[in-house]
């Protein structure tokens, strides 16, 4: 019996996710995104089990690190790029390939001889990295003498707006397609709405742990965590009474509260209004999230014992309601999920 709120994670689910990727979009190679710990799914576990997929994408260069110490081999993409001369080094050393995105970073790769890949990124719309996409003439030109392995730029509103990604993919088969480079623009929306963003590569986040951008498309993915926590104590409350900080809950009759050991500082929100799952059945909260415990408001019939597991999210709990009731998104409560968390591999 452990005392800590566990993270169920299915690599098989993971692999099948993969599947549905390569189904929808056979003709392109995957750079499978596990930056931010997988996802809050495990950096190092999610990568050795993806040992087939064509390379991976990393935020930062810690994460490449990581990887790299422990024996992952596959080519791993460093999307943010590098900062300054000795993070280019670096990541020169780890033998990865760079995106570079920046003049910056233009002026730190003159005269110096770098041995990965550069990926560069344009501006198709998104404004936040990226060449302005008319530049890439010259861009190309001051790389000459560099391994340049494609072109890439990121959609911005795949998930929510049509017309303006129908834009982002005009503008940027318009302005990359001329100079024979491998190009990449598909995030998981992109993946699985618009077949014309696929191009050579695709790079799927968030579908390969099984959630979908699009609320439609959701059972086409199996989702890979079970996020849940122990029961540690079950109390009689008197009507009347008060629960937790604040006393935002009080009792309307004498009433059965179990304490479970979770809380914000496990990742799970102190906003969040969802249920949770006991025995399949949905219970609610009492009372304001702590930061290691969490209250439910029992039902007389309710047959509890300490050390039963109650879930947080996963199974007949869509983190997707979830992210909803806690006024945030999926990605923000997976990656959350804190390093405290015991992740259970299946």
């Amino acid at each position: 019996m452990s005392s800590t709120t566990s993270a169920a994670i299915s690599l098989a689910a993971i692999t099948s996710n993969l599947a549905v990727v390569r189904k929808t979009a056979p003709r392109s190679k995957v750079m499978a995104v596990i930056k931010a710990d997988a996802y809050g799914h495990g950096l190092v576990p999610v990568a050795a089990h993806l040992d087939d997929v064509d390379g991976f994408g990393v935020a930062r260069l810690n994460e490449a690190q990581a990887l790299r110490s422990d024996g992952i081999a596959q080519p791993i993409t460093l999307l943010g790029g590098f900062l300054d001369e000795i993070e280019m080094h670096s990541a020169a050393d780890l033998k990865l390939d760079v995106v570079v995105h920046s003049p910056h970073q233009l002026a730190l790769l003159q005269g110096q001889h770098f041995s990965g890949g550069i990926w560069v990124k344009v501006n198709s719309g998104m404004n936040r990295l990226g060449f302005p996409i008319d530049s890439l003439p010259k861009v190309l030109d001051a790389l000459a003498f560099h391994n340049v392995i494609g072109i890439m730029s990121h959609l911005a509103s795949a998930d929510s707006d049509r017309e303006y990604t129908r834009q982002q993919i005009d503008t940027f088969l318009g302005g990359a397609s001329a100079f024979g480079l491998p190009l990449s623009l598909a995030n998981s929306a992109g993946i699985l709405d618009y077949p014309d963003s696929h191009l050579d590569w695709v790079r799927p986040g968030l579908m390969l742990y099984g959630v979908s951008p699009f609320a439609a498309q959701r059972t086409q993915l199996t989702p890979a965590m079970m996020l849940s926590a122990p029961v540690i104590a079950i109390n009689n409350i008197p009507a009347g009474e008060k629960v937790g900080y604040g006393g935002t809950w009080i009792a309307e009759k004498a009433s059965k509260v179990a304490v479970l050991a979770t809380g914000y500082a496990d990742g799970y929100p102190r906003e969040i209004t969802a249920p949770v799952l006991l025995c399949g059945q949905r219970r609610q909260l009492a009372g304001r999230i702590a930061m290691d415990m969490t209250c439910i408001a029992l039902h007389d019939t309710d047959q509890v014992a300490v050390g039963d597991q109650v879930v947080l999210w996963g199974g007949e709990l869509p983190i997707e309601e979830v992210a909803e009731l806690a006024g945030t998104i999926p990605y923000t409560l997976m990656c959350h999920v804190a390093s405290r968390v015991t992740r259970q591999y299946v």
